[in-house]
């Protein structure tokens, strides 16, 4: 299999390349250490397997489905942050309003939620992850499957279980630009990020925000994106519909 590696720190990257190296089936065609260097790799690569490292994909939102479209065989697996949180994942869904959470623990359910809305990429596996659990990953993606960690079925959960009813109709409908921020929100952007995507001021942004999250009765952006899950307003992740 032949594997492109695009991680933007070098010991990272190293490691990667390295492991790889040591197997008789994986072979890595090239290495990336720029965001701007990966597309133009990809097709001139053609690779069988993308190793993407989210930092990438969150400074250009349309990175994965860009590489599907430049190499529509291609798998890509993302190297991602944080490290596998199944209990927080859970028992926010199961029971959002029972749950306290720390700020460190919001931001690793947000990256969670953010890897859930992807909706091109194959799998993800932590940074932090052993070598185990890294060619594994790379073996599953490359066979077709879903690479992700225990969270993933919290997340299926929650498009199998039956949503709150939510009519488009009415005074609460969704706009067309509320309906853009919160597919944003849910991929993990600031309001600040939010404004620069979509050219209007942040203050606009916050007013949408606080009228959307009014409208889904919903009491921050970690709900709102869970809401967007469960009424089908954003895909779920890595093809799973």
């Amino acid at each position: 299999m032949r594997i492109l590696v695009a991680v933007e720190l070098p010991l990272i990257r190293a490691g990667v390349q390295s492991l790889i190296d040591q197997q008789d089936d994986l072979r890595v065609v090239a290495t990336i250490e720029r965001l701007e260097d990966v597309l133009a790799e990809c097709e001139r690569l053609e690779p069988d397997l993308v190793i993407l490292d989210t930092n990438f994909h969150r400074r250009k939102l349309t990175l994965i489905d860009e590489i599907h479209a430049h190499v529509p065989e291609a798998g890509v697996l993302v190297l991602v942050n944080h490290s596998d949180e199944e209990c927080v994942i859970r028992a926010m869904l199961a029971k959002p309003e029972s749950v306290k959470l720390s700020g460190a623990a919001l931001d690793q359910l947000n990256e969670c939620c953010l890897l859930a809305l992807r909706s091109s990429a194959r799998g993800c596996v932590p940074k932090t992850s052993g070598e185990d659990r890294l060619l594994s990953a790379i073996r599953t993606v490359a066979s077709g499957e879903i690479a992700a960690g225990p969270w993933l079925d919290a997340i299926v959960q929650a498009r199998a279980t039956e949503a709150p009813s939510f009519s488009q109709d009415g005074p609460n409908r969704i706009s067309a630009r509320e309906l853009e921020i919160i597919t944003l929100v849910a991929r993990g952007l600031e309001n600040k990020e939010i404004a620069q995507h979509l050219g209007i001021r942040e203050q606009t942004v916050k007013n949408h925000l606080g009228r959307v999250m009014r409208k889904v009765s919903v009491r921050n952006r970690q709900e709102l994106a869970l809401f967007a899950v469960k009424q089908h307003l954003v895909p779920v992740a890595m093809g799973i519909r």
